[in-house]
């Protein structure tokens, strides 16, 4: 008997935010994305960095998570490579984390409505991969410096 591969939805459960925790991290960095392996590949190349990361499954409770006073993120990464409320993005415009949108370099018009919404950088896939160190150090708030 062939044994069965895991159900994707059993590798990461289903509440809207789920905080991934290595040793001591004490910095988390939010992350919408909507593809399962992507964001596992997301939160790998995070902890080796240090970072805590809260995954969220919508656009409500991105914002929620980057509004929350009580576990404020250093950074919002969003993956716009499936459709996204580029409305409800838009309350963070100017907010206090940045946010580092993502997504095909082919995608024109998913370019244009993050930096519409005011997201802090778009990027393409590409470069997220292969610049996530950089993007981190560059765009990521000071912990503690709600302003």
């Amino acid at each position: 008997m062939k044994p069965q591969s895991p159900d994707p939805a059993s590798i990461l459960p289903e509440p809207d935010a789920e905080t991934i925790t290595g040793t001591d991290q004490s910095e988390a960095i939010a992350v919408l994305s909507r593809d399962l392996f992507f964001g596992m590949r997301i939160r790998t190349a995070l902890k080796q960095l240090g970072y805590s990361m809260m995954l969220v499954k919508d656009e409500a409770s991105f914002v929620s998570a980057l509004e929350d006073p009580s576990s404020v993120p250093v950074l919002g990464l969003l993956d716009f490579n499936q459709p996204v409320d580029w409305e409800a993005v838009s309350r963070l415009a100017g907010g206090a984390v940045p946010v580092v949108a993502f997504g095909s370099h082919t995608d024109i018009e998913g370019f244009r409505s993050a930096r519409a919404a005011g997201v802090t950088r778009v990027t393409s896939n590409g470069d997220f991969s292969r610049s996530l160190p950089d993007l981190i150090a560059k765009y990521r708030r000071e912990p503690g410096d709600h302003s």
